[in-house]
Parts: C-alpha cells; structure tokens; sequence
C-alpha cells in the first residue's frame, strides 16, 4: 500500500534555500546542475520567503521550491517596457530568473517575486512523508502550495488532474503540470 501526494508544477526557476538554526544562510539556483548561483541577497528581498522560522524545526536542512513572477506583476513590467519601445518578456518564466539574478537587490524586491516550496531534505526533517514534511513546513512560515492532495487511487489522481487542468488558469502564477510523488520517503528509496 502507499499514497500519492499530487502536487502542481509550477512554471518558475528554481531555488534551493538553506536554513541553520532558523535563519536562511543561502539561496542557490540550479544554475547548470551542477553549480548554481548564490542569489541569497536578492532572495531576502522576496516577502513569501521567511528569514526567520518560528515554531519547532530542525536545526539544519534544505527546502527547495520555485520562484515566480505573479502574472499582474509580468503584465505591469511588460506595459512599462512597451512604453519604453523595450522588447518585451516572453513569459513569467523568463522574467522571472533574469529578475532573481540582477545586481541591484531593489529591482528585485520591486518585481514583487512570489516563491512555492515543495521539497525538504534534510538528516533531521520530521516525517516520512512527504505531504506531512510540507504541511510541518507551511507552520514554520513557508509558502506550501494549497492545491496540494494526499491521494491513494488511480480515480483521485484523475480528479485531480481534471480539476486542475480548468483551475489553474485561475491562479496568480503560472504552472505548467503535475507532479504525482510516492509520499513515503522510505518507500521511495526502496
């Protein structure tokens, strides 16, 4: 027996923050895969991301998410560029990691940058499930996903997908899918 936990994927670039006795250290993108950018000044500046924990976490550990640009924000910076006679972005997708990685920290905390986390990895994290190591999160002071389902049949993933599919042109960010994980860490190393 094992459960799903169903989760959206959302459509922004990557971040790994590192936290050490409640209070962020670092903030890495994925950069090539191998290395990626220490962009921790610039990450500060995003609100939905905590610089201080509250509540019972583990000393040490690492929670990675994405970084989105909120779809009014986009809309708002490509009017200022068009009335610049700028070339416009493509995509939130775009904007976003160009944003995350300028040299001046008060551009990005003016984008109004957005961040979903959705992994946490660690010696220490306090379940073996996945969905319960988020929830624990969100009480911590992260921003958690609320579309985020514990499933256990072929029947709720599909309801899952059919719903989201048509809600997620709702959403203030973009996503561009699901992500279906076995929700037991154990399990899934096994």
């Amino acid at each position: 027996d094992f459960e799903i936990c169903a989760e959206l994927k959302y459509d922004g670039t990557s971040i790994s923050l590192t936290y050490e006795d409640g209070k962020l250290v670092r903030a890495v993108t994925r950069g090539d895969g191998e290395k990626g950018d220490d962009v921790t000044d610039n990450v500060k500046t995003i609100r939905t991301i905590p610089l201080v924990l509250h509540g019972n976490y583990p000393k040490s550990f690492e929670i990675r998410g994405e970084i989105l640009m909120p779809w009014v924000v986009f809309e708002e910076l490509n009017r200022e560029k068009e009335a610049r006679e700028e070339p416009l972005f493509a995509n939130p997708r775009n904007a976003a990691p160009g944003t995350l990685k300028s040299k001046n920290s008060a551009v990005v905390a003016q984008r109004k940058l957005d961040a979903y986390l959705y992994y946490l990895l660690g010696e220490h994290i306090p379940f073996d499930g996945h969905y319960e190591n988020l929830q624990a999160a969100r009480s911590w002071g992260f921003k958690i996903s609320g579309g985020m389902k514990k499933v256990t049949t072929l029947q709720d993933i599909y309801d899952f997908i059919d719903y989201w599919d048509v809600e997620r042109k709702n959403l203030p960010v973009a996503t561009d899918g699901i992500v279906l994980k076995v929700n037991s860490q154990r399990q899934q190393r096994a």
